[in-house]
Order: C-alpha cells, then sequence, then structure tokens
C-alpha cells in the first residue's frame, strides 16, 4: 500500500469571523460585540480535522475585525508571510485566516506584492467558529488541502470559501450573512472544491492571469484530497 507524506502547510491568523467566538452556540450575529478572536493554534483545537489534511505550522500574527484592516496591516502581512516562508522552510503552501468584509482587498494586495513561490491561500467564513452552523471548519480544511496540493502552484493567491476556489484579482463579497458570499464577477468559480464526479484525465486551469496552465492528473491522492474533490468549471471571458 502506498503512503503519502503530509503537505506542511503554515496557518498565519489575522482575526475575522473565522476566529471568532460568540457567546453561545446559536450567537450568529452579536459575536462580534464580543470582541474574542481564537489564534490559529486554538483553531486547531476547536477543529482537529485540520491536522490530519496536513501538517500545521501555526503562526500568530494579529486577531483583529478585517473591517479595521488597512494598507499597514497589509504590508506587515506580506512581510509575515515571505517570513513564514523563510523561517520555516521547506512549506508546500500558506493559509491566512481572515474576515470576509476586507478580505478580497487583502487577497488582491497580496497578489501583486509577495514573490514567494509557496501557494497562498485566504479562507474567512460568514459565521463565527463557535456557531451551531459554521462555515469556518469546512472552509479552513477545504483551504489546508488545496494550499498543500502541487496543481495550485502557479495560479496566484487564491481565496476558498464555500466550497469554491477563486483568483484573488476576481474574487468579491455579494453577502453579508450567506456562506455563499465569494464569487467572481459576473463568471462561475475557478474550481469548485465540493464531492462531484472524479476529474479527467488532464485538465486545463485558467491563472489569475489568464494564461492556460496544462496539469496532469497526479499519480497520489486526487486533487483536491476528497471528499473536497472538484468539478472544472472553465472561466469566461472578461
Amino acid at each position: 500500500m502506498t503512503t503519502h507524506a503530509k503537505r506542511r502547510v503554515a496557518l498565519i491568523g489575522t482575526g475575522g469571523t473565522i476566529s471568532s467566538i460568540g457567546r453561545g452556540s446559536l450567537d450568529l450575529w452579536e459575536y462580534m460585540d464580543a470582541g474574542r478572536k481564537a489564534e490559529p493554534d486554538e483553531l486547531l483545537v476547536r477543529f482537529p480535522e485540520v491536522t490530519e489534511a496536513a501538517e500545521i505550522v501555526s503562526v500568530r500574527f494579529r486577531a483583529m475585525s478585517s473591517a479595521a484592516v488597512g494598507p499597514p496591516d497589509w504590508l506587515a502581512l506580506d512581510a509575515a508571510v515571505h517570513d513564514a516562508v523563510l523561517r520555516e522552510a521547506p512549506l508546500d503552501g500558506v493559509v491566512i485566516t481572515h474576515g470576509t468584509a476586507t478580505l478580497e482587498e487583502t487577497a488582491y494586495f497580496l497578489n501583486l506584492t509577495l514573490k514567494v513561490d509557496t501557494t497562498v491561500v485566504l479562507v474567512g467564513s460568514q459565521r463565527p467558529a463557535t456557531g451551531l452552523s459554521s462555515d469556518a471548519g469546512l472552509n479552513l480544511v477545504n483551504a489546508v488541502r488545496v494550499a498543500g496540493a502541487p496543481e495550485a502552484r502557479g495560479l496566484g493567491v487564491l481565496v476558498l470559501l464555500n466550497d469554491e476556489i477563486q483568483a484573488a484579482r476576481e474574487v468579491t463579497k455579494r453577502t453579508v450573512a450567506s456562506p455563499s458570499t465569494g464569487a467572481r464577477r459576473g463568471a462561475t468559480p475557478r474550481r469548485r472544491s465540493s464531492t462531484c464526479a472524479a476529474a479527467p484525465p488532464s485538465r486545463e486551469w485558467t491563472s489569475p492571469r489568464r494564461t492556460p496552465v496544462r496539469t496532469a492528473r497526479p499519480s497520489g491522492p486526487s486533487w483536491p484530497p476528497a471528499p473536497a474533490r472538484s468539478c472544472l468549471r472553465h472561466s469566461r471571458p472578461a
């Protein structure tokens, strides 16, 4: 039986709803008033399935509302990603937890400024980590899977929300409550990370720079690993 080594992924925390601790399991709105944000290592305790997807290196950065995130924070986060990639080498990927209020702006900035080969994925949630129907746990697991996948290399900074993988330069927030908030402007997602039929032996991706990239089917686990097997959704011309 063939065994595959775990991917190594850094988890950098910035706060946001995905890290928020509410007053109880039914607190899906007023959790913002509580002001408590879990650090990355605390999220791993709450969602142990994440450590089954990859070897996780926790990096504490900031724990804040993304509504307060601005240029100084983007510059500091850019430096934190570069530092993590150098200090924790070798890394297969980096996942950044982030609030959805400014997630698209942060992703766009990092897509322009990062000078690393390591895959970077931003992930958020529409409901707090403590919520009864929270999307935080599964979003985090899927983000780690994508960050560690060789097929994600070279596609620029990615955003994962609601089982969808989006390009940083094209994603935008549509709603303030529904888990399906993230979407490309006027088009279908890059890939859907929900369970579906197996992908063909080879497939064409369209990168954030709209350069077609051919990827052969990997010899290891399916991309992304089950249950987040992907269906291909070709992007439409802008």
